[in-house]
């Protein structure tokens, strides 16, 4: 039987990164993948990314014309897509190891699924520093839905899906400023969308201090629990966690240090929990009596004990006695 490719639309939404969108392109470009067309969404760049794009010719298909921000120019470039599969990658970052052919191989071996989930890594600024994205499993055994509640950690360039499966689950949330990704997975879990791994990393993701989601955390995270309240009703303890870091380092610990920290962070994560569920009240009583942070931040394991509070209260309490 002749093996075919799949079709693969690509949709690069882009404004003002001339210096990183040739190697966003030229990592499409160098796979060599047939089935592949490439759509550059762009805002109305002043820079010289126009310039930059014209280079390609008909290699790609470019638009240049103001919108609304990131996911209104994802959503009008998913509505040119063709039908087949498709994805967006951020005109920073890039895509590596022959990724388009690596997720036509995982459609081969499972013809039915809809969504594929591959991995993939942080990068500096200049491409250098790579280390890897957490990434959820996934796979028809799987209670994805449920994955991407607890954390739904996944790499946004790594993610591939029929355009089918995108109008199944409603599109793009364009009000979305900075969780449209996390947003979208969601909802393709919770509209029952088949999804397989691809264990290969198959994307870079640029992280540095200008970023949306380097600069402006708080912001996306309250967006995420904004949303996690919309699809679940309720927010996992996970984000309640990394919410109330944030707040805790940012109201108190850059102002008066480290001391008795990891007390001052439990409260911070009890408060936070309960502004954030208490529209559950079962399920936000339960959290206050059994939720704990985990010491080293939400990704670790190393959970705080009921031992571990009550040392670092009567510590904290005898340290306020003496300096009193």
């Amino acid at each position: 039987m002749e093996k075919t490719e799949i079709p693969i639309t690509v949709v690069v939404p882009s404004y003002n990164q001339g210096r990183f969108i040739d190697d966003t392109i030229t990592s499409l470009l160098e796979q060599d993948y047939p089935a592949l067309d490439i759509l550059v969404m762009d805002g109305g760049s002043t820079d010289d990314t126009v310039e930059r794009l014209k280079r390609y010719g008909d290699r790609i298909t470019w638009i240049s014309e103001r919108d609304f921000g990131q996911s209104d120019a994802i959503a009008k470039g998913f509505a040119r897509a063709r039908e087949g599969w498709i994805t967006w990658l951020n005109s920073d970052d890039v895509q590596c190891n022959r990724a388009l052919w690596a997720v036509n191989e995982v459609v081969a071996r499972n013809p039915e699924v809809e969504v594929v989930v591959g991995n993939g890594h942080y990068m500096d600024e200049d491409g250098n520093n790579p280390r890897p994205y957490p990434t959820i499993p996934v796979g028809p055994t799987i209670d994805v839905a449920g994955q991407m509640f607890e954390k739904g950690y996944v790499a946004q360039p790594s993610i591939f899906f029929r355009k089918s499966a995108y109008t199944k689950a409603g599109g793009i949330n364009r009000a979305l400023k900075f969780c449209m990704d996390y947003d979208l997975w969601t909802r393709l879990a919770l509209a029952g969308c088949r999804f397989a791994a691809c264990d290969v990393d198959i994307s870079g993701n640029r992280w540095y201090a200008t970023t949306k989601s380097a600069g402006q955390t708080l912001e996306l995270l309250a967006e995420v629990a904004a949303v996690q309240v919309k699809h679940f009703g309720r927010v996992s303890p996970y984000f309640v966690q990394a919410i109330s870091d944030n707040l805790y380092q940012t109201l108190h610990g850059d102002h008066y240090g480290d001391t008795h920290h990891m007390v001052y962070r439990l409260l911070y994560f009890k408060a936070v929990w309960l502004w954030l569920n208490i529209r559950r009240p079962s399920y936000c009583l339960r959290g206050l009596f059994r939720e704990t942070i985990a010491k080293s931040g939400p990704l670790v394991g190393d959970r705080l004990t009921i031992g571990d509070c009550w040392r670092g209260l009567r510590k904290a309490i005898g340290g306020t006695k003496v300096a009193a």
